[in-house]
């Protein structure tokens, strides 16, 4: 968790100065789908019990991610009309299409092992009928073998 904190806080310091400069929310779209990466990773790893963090360190986090929200909250709301309520639409795609994109992946591991299982189920057809067959081929040929 520690690389995440590390991560959010330079890409965070690179947001603000450039809004500081006065860079647009739309010019800096990369960097904020990285922010938003980074900030996401540390909410689910915070209380996640493989984060290598104590619960005063998942807190701390959480808090830093307030501050620095109500930070750019500032920064935008200052920039222009609507920066803020323009970065929170383009934080709600980011997470709708971050949604879509692990439904799909579900999706497709689901179509996976349906696939998977129709092949088995199939081998084991091929191989009863075989067993069948070769069966049937023994017999025939006990059959005339008493003759």
């Amino acid at each position: 968790m520690l690389i995440e904190i590390a991560a959010a806080n330079a890409i965070f310091k690179t947001l603000s100065v450039a809004l500081k400069n006065g860079k647009s929310i739309y010019d800096m779209g990369e960097k904020l789908t990285d922010y938003f990466s980074a900030t996401h990773e540390i909410k689910t790893k915070a209380g996640d019990a493989n984060s290598k963090g104590t619960a005063l360190e998942c807190f701390q986090a959480q808090e830093m991610l307030n501050k620095q929200r109500s930070e750019l909250e500032w920064h935008l709301k200052k920039s222009r009309l609507n920066g803020w309520s323009d970065y929170v639409r383009f934080e709600a795609e980011w997470h709708r299409q971050r949604k879509e994109q692990e439904q799909e992946k579900i999706n497709q591991r689901i179509k996976r092992n349906a696939k998977i299982q129709k092949d088995v189920e199939l081998a084991i057809n091929v191989g009863i009928v075989m067993l069948l067959a070769l069966g049937l081929l023994f017999g025939v040929a006990v059959y005339y073998k008493g003759y």
